[in-house]
């Protein structure tokens, strides 16, 4: 066997042998120009910023599944004392429990799997508007802002969630 000599990339670390044209992890162009190496080193950075922002807009969104589950327990114990009979608040309480524990169960799932647990818990939020709006009609209309900043965090926060797995592939990144 012929002893060959290994080298570390200059941008990601990871060994290599001389005659490589190009990094097996990362892509950098062994062989490439001095200005074709600096500008893909300097690509790469740019990438790393724009992944460190949007995991701070994934992490926004994903607390977001906590702020639901918040306001949907708030708004449950401000509706509670308008509720006179027994069966319905029998009803209520049940299902204000399995909503709030829905919400803070995705919100703890969204640390590992982000994608899934915000498409679920927009999922969800949407399902819960719809049955309200069936319900009772004006509900709709009933804070309709908190509604619309919920649903629009968790779509900037699916948005980001994809563009950051897009970036993570493009620089290699498990």
């Amino acid at each position: 066997m012929e002893n060959q000599q290994l080298q570390l990339c200059a941008c990601c670390t990871h060994q290599y042998q001389l005659e490589d044209s190009f990094c097996d992890s990362c892509g950098y162009p062994f062989q490439g120009t001095k200005e074709q190496q600096d500008a893909y080193i300097a690509n790469r950075t740019v990438k790393e910023i724009d992944l460190v922002d949007l995991n701070k807009k994934v992490k926004t969104a994903c607390n977001s599944l906590y702020w639901i589950a918040g306001i949907i327990f708030i708004s449950s114990i401000l509706a509670f004392f308008t509720i006179e009979d027994e069966n319905e608040i029998v009803i209520f309480l049940v299902t204000t429990v399995i909503l709030v524990g829905a919400f803070l169960a995705l919100a703890v799932w969204s640390k590992t799997k982000p994608a899934t647990a915000l498409i679920s818990g927009l999922s969800l939020y949407i399902i819960i508007q719809v049955l309200n709006m069936i319900a009772e009609p004006s509900s709709i209309a009933r804070g309709i802002i908190f509604k619309v900043l919920i649903i629009g965090y968790l779509i900037k926060g699916i948005m980001a969630v994809l563009e950051v797995e897009k970036i993570k592939k493009e620089l290699n990144i498990k």
